[in-house]
């Protein structure tokens, strides 16, 4: 199938679905279209975010490979049998992806899971959702820590453009490495074959490089947060979500439990995700 056909449909199964849901349940607009401007230094330090976590992100895809086979390596090599332009490329996985994708999941599916109050479990909770959206281990694996990344630069910022901004990189990054790896390297595709021990000492440098940047990126999501109106505040609130204490009508103090973020539609959607991944490892051994 034709890129651009390819994402605009796997796209729309992902996004129409929750724009069907939540016009369906009345949720607020402002809620879901969070595109607030950012201040110019935060483009700045989001971007710098984006590459102290880009270790962490690659230690984990390449513990995902002792397991499973690199799929975004897969589909990449079905995008270089195309022969499409490297930009056409970039703009549609660039462009169409992120936007689609943050405001199903930083959007959409966020915006209901933080009613609760339950801010970090929501954070965690739609990151996994995204991970399962993928459809395998390899691009979950991964797919979940850039999800919680996304989630709380989303929160801090009350802004989906942080997400859609690191979403673009690593999709745009992606697709710029695979063009210049068949451009200089054009038998790379036949010939990529790595053992467990070179993909352990893969694993290993990253691993190393990942404490030291991970460290960096959260001292930069707190100058993020106190860069942007509220931020401080709302970074405090994810990691101190508690439950509510009310003073009853006697002046006794009375303790209001926050909702789950488990619903049942969430832990069916989980569930038949995970069916699905299974069934198609399983097919695969």
């Amino acid at each position: 199938m034709p890129i651009f056909q390819n994402i605009i449909i796997s796209e729309s199964i992902v996004l129409l679905p929750g724009l069907i849901v939540a016009t369906v349940s009345g949720s607020e607009v402002d809620e879901i279209f969070r595109f607030r401007k950012l201040r110019p230094l935060t483009w700045l330090l989001v971007v710098l975010f984006m590459l102290c976590i880009e270790p962490l992100v690659s230690a984990v895809n390449a513990l995902s490979l002792l397991f499973t086979d690199n799929a975004a390596m897969d589909i990449a090599e079905q995008y270089m049998e195309q022969e499409s332009s490297m930009l056409y490329v970039a703009l549609v996985m660039a462009v169409i992806g992120p936007l689609a994708e943050e405001l199903a999941f930083r959007g959409i599916i966020y915006a209901g899971l933080r009613k609760s109050g339950r801010l970090l479990s929501a954070i965690v909770l739609q990151a996994l959702l995204f991970g399962l959206m993928h459809l395998n281990i390899n691009q979950m694996s991964y797919a979940i820590v850039l999800g919680i990344a996304f989630g709380m630069l989303d929160e801090v910022t009350n802004s989906l453009w942080p997400g859609i901004i690191g979403h673009f990189m690593i999709n745009f990054g992606s697709v710029v490495a695979v063009f210049l790896l068949d451009r200089f390297f054009p038998d790379a595709f036949n010939d990529i074959s790595y053992s467990k021990t070179e993909i352990l000492y893969s694993f290993a440098f990253y691993a190393v490089l990942a404490v030291l940047f991970t460290s960096l990126a959260v001292l930069l999501l707190k100058l993020i947060a106190k860069n942007e109106p509220g931020g401080q505040f709302r970074l405090h609130r994810i990691f101190h979500s508690k439950d509510l204490k009310v003073i009853t009508g006697d002046g006794n103090t009375a303790i209001v439990k926050r909702p789950p973020v488990w619903t049942v539609p969430v832990i069916i959607g989980v569930v038949i995700a995970v069916v699905e991944m299974g069934l198609a490892f399983i097919i695969t051994l």
